[in-house]
C-alpha cells in the first residue's frame, strides 16, 4: 500500500486537489466548483470538494492517504472520507499553503484573488493578518475590487475627456449583454454576484495592459488598496530594514503584472530588502507539501523541482474539464 499527499485548496471561484507521491511528482488532480460558505449553499460547496477530491484520487485506491485541507468544518474532510475511507487529516489555511508554495517559512503574504488579505510573519514566529472580510467590509484590492472600479469608470466615461476608457465597451462586452444601459440592468435588477464583478478583472487588466489609462489607474489603485495593508502590517512587525520574501498569491497578485509591479515598488519603498517571489507552485500542491512533511518527508531543493516539473502536465487536463 503506498502512501499519497493530498492538497486541498478551496476559494471563492474554485476547489483543487493535488495528489502528489512520496517523491513529490504529482500523480493526480482536481478541480471543483467555488466552495464560499457566504455565497454558496451546502449542496453545492460539498459537490465542489467531492468533484475535486475524486478527480485527484483518480485510479488510486487503498492508499495510506495524508490530506492537508481547510479547517472548515466537516466538508472537506468527510469529502476526502466518502472517497477514500480512512486518512490522516491536517488542518491548512490559505496562509499555511502559501507559505509552503514559497518555500518560505515566514516573510509577508499578499493574496489577491476573489479576495484577498495580508498576513505577515517574523522571523521569531510572530504574525499579523489584516483583511479578509469580504466585498464590503474590505477586500481591497482584490479581483472583486479591480472589477467594480472597472464598473465605475465604463459609466463615468462619457462625463469628460479624461475619463473617456475602452471599459465603456469592453465591461458589457465581457458580461455578455449588448451596452452599458443591459449592465445598468443587470446591475440593479437581475443583481450581478461578487463572482461576476470579479471577473471583470481579467478585463481592465487587459485593457490597461492594452494601453487604457483608466483602466490602468483602476489597477494601481486596487494595488495601492493592498498595499497600504501591507506596509501596516510591515510596520506593526518592525519588517523594515529586514530582508523578507514578499510572496504573491492568488490570480491577481500572479497575473497581473502591472498590479504585482505596483505592490513591489510600495512595499520596497519602505521595505528595501523585500524579495518578490510568484510562486511556481499552485497552492493544491502547497498544501500537498504539508501534509508530506507531516508524513515525515524533508521538504528539498529536488522535491519542489519534482513538484514543479510534474504539476502541470497533472493539472491540465483537469482545467479543460
Amino acid at each position: 500500500m503506498g502512501r499519497y499527499a493530498l492538497g486541498i485548496d478551496s476559494g471563492g471561484t474554485k476547489c483543487e486537489a493535488a495528489l502528489l507521491d512520496e517523491t513529490g511528482a504529482v500523480v493526480g488532480w482536481g478541480r471543483g466548483g467555488p466552495t464560499h460558505i457566504y455565497y454558496d449553499p451546502p449542496e453545492e460547496i460539498e459537490a465542489a470538494y467531492a468533484a475535486a477530491i475524486e478527480g485527484a484520487l483518480s485510479g488510486v485506491r487503498d492508499a495510506d492517504l495524508w490530506v492537508a485541507g481547510p479547517v472548515a468544518p466537516g466538508r472537506p474532510r468527510e469529502a476526502v472520507l466518502a472517497v477514500a475511507g480512512s486518512s490522516h487529516y491536517i488542518a491548512a489555511n490559505e496562509v499555511d499553503t502559501g507559505f509552503a508554495c514559497a518555500q518560505a517559512e515566514w516573510g509577508v503574504i499578499v493574496l489577491s484573488g476573489t479576495g484577498s488579505f495580508v498576513h505577515a510573519r517574523s522571523e521569531d514566529g510572530r504574525d499579523v493578518h489584516f483583511g479578509g472580510l469580504g466585498p464590503i467590509l474590505n477586500d481591497y484590492g482584490s479581483a472583486y475590487a479591480i472589477g467594480l472600479l472597472g464598473l465605475r469608470a465604463a459609466f463615468a466615461s462619457d462625463w469628460t475627456a479624461d475619463r473617456r476608457t475602452s471599459l465603456a465597451e469592453a465591461i458589457p462586452s465581457a458580461l455578455g449583454v449588448a451596452d452599458r444601459r443591459e449592465v445598468f440592468h443587470l446591475v440593479y435588477v437581475k443583481g450581478i454576484s461578487r463572482r461576476q464583478i470579479a471577473s471583470l478583472a481579467k478585463t481592465v487588466d487587459a485593457e490597461a495592459q492594452a494601453g487604457d489609462r483608466v483602466a490602468a489607474d483602476c489597477v494601481r489603485r486596487a494595488a495601492d488598496e493592498l498595499a497600504d495593508l501591507a506596509l501596516d502590517a510591515i510596520r506593526e512587525l518592525g519588517l523594515e530594514g529586514v530582508g523578507f520574501p514578499l510572496i504573491a498569491i492568488g490570480s491577481v497578485a500572479q497575473r497581473s503584472r502591472l498590479w504585482w509591479q505596483r505592490m513591489c515598488e510600495r512595499v520596497q519603498g519602505l521595505a528595501p530588502g523585500a524579495r518578490p517571489v510568484v510562486p511556481r507552485i499552485a497552492p493544491a500542491a502547497g498544501a500537498a507539501l504539508l501534509a508530506l512533511r507531516e508524513m515525515g518527508v524533508e521538504w528539498t531543493p529536488e522535491l519542489f523541482a519534482r513538484v514543479e516539473m510534474t504539476q502541470a502536465a497533472a493539472r491540465e487536463p483537469a482545467r479543460r474539464g
